[in-house]
């Protein structure tokens, strides 16, 4: 993506170097992070700032990261991330989470829509798949009012872990 995707309140675009700050911080307060898969080395600030320098250099690269800032169009102020990952064949995941300062003002159903329809329109996958965690209630309730599905309990494909499974088509 070298151009934003730009929605009624949010702008997503690449991360920048001024993200740092913001995503550590995110990353390594364990109540925003407790229901997303990163691993615990990502959860330190060591680990934050290394994920995202790796994301940063990827973008130019022959295999660049799906991982995206999001920003309040008016603003410019960081209020959370996205990313999508490709799955098997025609069918990509979706990733959202937004700064605790900035929940509960809609933009993580706006994220979730917004880069859904992206990942179907501009990319050309099929289906894009929300695996959320059957405790996270408020991850669950973003995904229906974003337009995805519920297809029930399932196995998540990278662990052993069971997952409500949300799909966009």
């Amino acid at each position: 993506m070298n151009q934003p995707i730009v929605s009624e309140k949010l702008r997503i675009r690449r991360f920048e170097r001024d993200d740092v700050e913001d995503f550590v911080s995110f990353m390594t307060d364990s109540d925003s992070t407790k229901f997303l898969t990163f691993g615990e080395e990502q959860k330190s600030q060591e680990g934050a700032t290394g994920l995202l320098k790796a994301t940063m250099e990827s973008y130019d690269s022959d295999a660049p990261l799906m991982a995206f800032a999001v920003e309040n169009q008016q603003t410019t102020e960081f209020v959370g991330f996205c990313g999508l990952t490709p799955r098997e064949e025609g069918t990509v995941e979706i990733m959202y989470a937004v700064m605790p300062n900035e929940r509960g003002q809609g933009y993580a159903t706006e994220i979730a829509a917004t880069l859904a329809q992206y990942a179907i329109s501009q990319l050309g996958y099929r289906r894009v798949i929300a695996p959320i965690s059957p405790e996270h209630k408020i991850s669950k309730a973003v995904a229906v009012r974003a337009g995805f599905k519920d297809h029930g309990i399932s196995q998540n494909p990278d662990s052993l872990v069971k997952v409500h499974l949300f799909v966009f088509e």
